[in-house]
């Protein structure tokens, strides 16, 4: 385990296994490091693969309050904490964080993301305003139940087969950092990003996810000249649990190129 600092302060945790070049994984809304678990064994041969825990859970500090661009400061900092080469992974929210990062730093050869949110496209108010009361209302179960239906598309047996793992517990801890997550996305200048400056970029996208992560896609896609698509069939959202050699596979091909 290694912390790295950010420039507002807050202590990032980032563990550190593997060896080759460095690769920085950043992992989604309502969740953590651990969400990276699964893949990181088909990654570690070839890469040394940082994941992170972001700031507000896990072994991460947080701030007083939130603004999306410190996170791209963060990970930011943990990339260049990752040393010279680094490689650059976001899945979700926290692939929106990665482009972000990416616009930030200069020589960043390969960037992947996997169904990166644009445009507000995660969550209207009402939906986020009664996540929170639920929360507020000790109904974190309710509250993330809703999250991984309505937000992460994932079936009810998909959800009930996480039920009860320390990952699900993980997901309630840190059931609070939601709502200011998809307040940030639905406020968010995507312009910020320069896309159109980007290089080499992979984008992923899993044939039976909802359709704001299609419709996202479609639109890095037109706004990264240097952009390939490639589709997890028959895999939603959630391809590090499902495919998690498959999403590997994909990233190690990308990547070492």
């Amino acid at each position: 385990m290694r912390h790295v600092t950010s420039p507002d302060g807050v202590q990032i945790a980032c563990q550190v296994e593997g060896a080759g070049t460095p690769l920085v994984m950043v992992h989604g809304a309502g969740s953590g490091r651990w969400s990276f678990d699964l893949v990181r064994p088909h990654l570690q041969d070839r890469f040394e693969v940082w994941t992170i825990d972001r700031r507000g859970r896990g072994d991460s500090g947080d701030a007083d309050s939130y603004a999306i661009e410190r996170e791209f400061d963060d990970v930011v900092a943990v990339v260049r904490e990752a040393g010279e080469g680094a490689l650059l992974f976001g899945h979700s929210y926290g692939g929106l964080l990665a482009a972000g990062a990416a616009a930030r730093l200069d020589g960043l050869s390969r960037l992947a993301l996997y169904e990166a949110p644009m445009g507000g496209v995660l969550a209207e108010e009402a939906w986020t305003a009664r996540f929170e009361a639920n929360v507020e209302a000790g109904e974190r179960e309710t509250a993330i139940r809703d999250f991984m239906t309505d937000v992460g598309g994932y079936t009810q047996a998909e959800i009930e087969a996480m039920e009860g793992t320390p990952a699900w517990q993980a997901r309630l801890a840190a059931a609070p950092t939601v709502p200011r997550e998809l307040r940030a996305e639905a406020a968010y200048a995507t312009e910020a990003l320069r896309l159109a400056e980007r290089g080499p970029t992979l984008l992923l996208v899993g044939s039976r996810s909802p359709d704001w992560a299609k419709r996202s896609t479609e639109a890095f896609t037109a706004a990264i000249p240097e952009s390939e698509v490639h589709t997890l069939e028959g895999h939603g959202h959630g391809a590090s649990v499902s495919a998690p050699e498959l999403l590997a596979a994909e990233l190690r091909a990308f990547l070492a190129a």
